[in-house]
């Protein structure tokens, strides 16, 4: 199950190696952080020492692995210490590195879950926000497909189909991140033997060995050639092809290893969301590139249904707006007070109203009287009526404030409206500086638009 508060660790802990990439000897010391502090990480070999916050907006590069980058300093490949960080649910902790590229050890997560078990994850008793999803949604992009669907926890599905003997089609499920320790930290990367000479040629995998990560046989190779892979990648011992499908014979930690390590990048990838995720997410041959596009896509929804509880919160609905507080708020009265009444109101947000046109308004008497038309500024006044209920709701029991109007931008008049009609007024406050607020104002009736304006109006105190 997943914790419902956060965590952090109780003391300092360091460990060292080599980078993937870049082989740079690097130390990382993981260190204790308070309450929603969240994982960042510090490059102390930097005389700025920059902070880098390990969350999707900062992700700068995901060729090979998953790199973060501030202000043009960068960390790759944090995909692993992020996925030990998720799997033992530490939400809150300062990682310190003296390079740029944290040490790939076999290829897992091992070595980071087993320091980070002996830093001693400590509870902070202060609850955790989670990311959660409101319905499904899929994602296809050539051959890879990702499926995330509601649930009360975070599982993880994948699968992998790559056409080679010692691999075929294989699949893995996280059912619950408790089985991340056992079943998924010490899964090592992998890569194919045809890739290895050029990644290498080109300048990445500088600090890669065949102990790091699992390389699969998918060419024929001769023994010159052996050589001089053997050469390249600086071997103690030549290079041995074997025969199981992997160099060296290396024997695999589970039969389908390859797949769960594709479900531990994607944790580790998952965790930039900087809040535990809530879903069941199903995988098909995903990797960094897709799993970050998903992440972006996951935490604008996250910010959606925030921002969508947050004014459900907040709306205010009748019986609590009656005539009686309007009255209260605005200082019209009949036969210029043009509001009925108030549908529903998010303070300082936005508010729909309503005003019932009647052929019994006094303006019909003289406005069109063959052929009754509500007057446009009459509607802009209706819109500014609505828009000061906004405005003022908070304020409306003190009664030493009034709002007045200052401009009135952009109005149009795109529809009559005649008696019998029901005007609906829509404001959105758009933004308040100091007393001055700009107010956004559509009226519609049977939702079509009939008339907008931007309004700029002042609330000020009575003389």
């Amino acid at each position: 199950m997943m914790n419902i508060t956060q965590h952090t660790i109780k003391k300092s802990v360091s460990v060292s190696g080599t980078g993937l990439h870049t082989g740079n000897e690097t130390t990382v010391t993981f260190k204790p952080a308070e309450p929603n502090y969240g994982i960042k990480f510090k490059r102390v070999d930097l005389p700025e020492q920059p902070v880098i916050p390990a969350n999707i907006d900062h992700v700068v590069d995901i060729t090979r692995g998953t790199t973060i980058g501030l202000n043009g300093h960068k960390i790759h490949t944090v995909e692993h210490v992020l996925a030990a960080l998720a799997g033992l649910q530490i939400d809150n902790a300062l990682v310190e590195i003296n390079s740029n590229e944290p040490p790939v050890h076999d290829g897992s997560a091992l070595t980071y879950l087993n320091i980070l078990k002996d830093a001693e994850p400590i509870d902070q008793g202060i609850s955790r926000e989670f990311v959660e999803l409101e319905s499904p949604f899929h994602y296809e992009k050539g051959d890879i497909a990702v499926g995330i669907f509601p649930a009360n926890d975070l599982r993880i599905t994948f699968m992998i189909d790559y056409a080679h003997p010692s691999l075929g089609a294989q699949h893995t499920t996280m059912f619950d991140i408790s089985e991340f320790e056992k079943e998924f930290a010490s899964a090592r990367t992998f890569c194919f033997l045809s890739e290895i000479k050029e990644l290498r040629e080109k300048g990445l995998i500088r600090g890669g060995n065949l102990d790091c990560a699992v390389v699969v046989v998918d060419k024929e190779v001769d023994e010159k050639e052996i050589g001089y892979l053997s050469n390249l990648f600086d071997l103690k011992q030549k290079m041995v092809i074997g025969n199981t499908g992997f160099v060296n014979n290396v024997n695999l930690r589970y039969k389908n290893e390859l797949c769960r390590h594709k479900a531990l990048d994607m944790l580790g990838d998952l965790s930039l969301l900087g809040a535990p995720l809530k879903a069941h997410v199903l995988a098909a041959r995903s990797g960094h590139a897709v799993n970050v596009e998903i992440t972006r896509i996951l935490k604008k929804k996250h910010l959606d249904l925030k921002k969508k509880r947050e004014e459900e919160r907040l709306r205010v609905i009748p019986p609590e707006i009656d005539v009686n507080k309007i009255l209260k708020t605005l200082p019209h009265r009949y036969p210029f007070l043009l509001v009925d009444r108030v549908i529903e109101l998010i303070p300082r947000k936005k508010i729909i109203a309503l005003k019932n046109v009647t052929i019994n308004e006094p303006y019909f008497q003289g406005h069109f009287p063959g052929f009754p038309i509500m007057p446009g500024v009459l509607q802009i006044e209706a819109l500014a009526q609505a828009g000061g209920i906004l405005a003022m709701y908070e304020l409306a029991e003190k009664d030493n404030k009034l709002i007045f109007f200052m401009g009135i931008e952009k109005a149009k008049f795109r529809k009559p409206v005649l008696p019998g009609d029901q005007l609906m007024l829509h404001c959105e406050i758009v933004r308040v500086k100091g007393r001055v607020c700009h107010i956004n104002g559509v009226a519609k009736v049977n939702d079509q638009i009939v008339s907008e304006a931007e309004l700029l109006a002042a609330i000020v105190d009575k003389k």
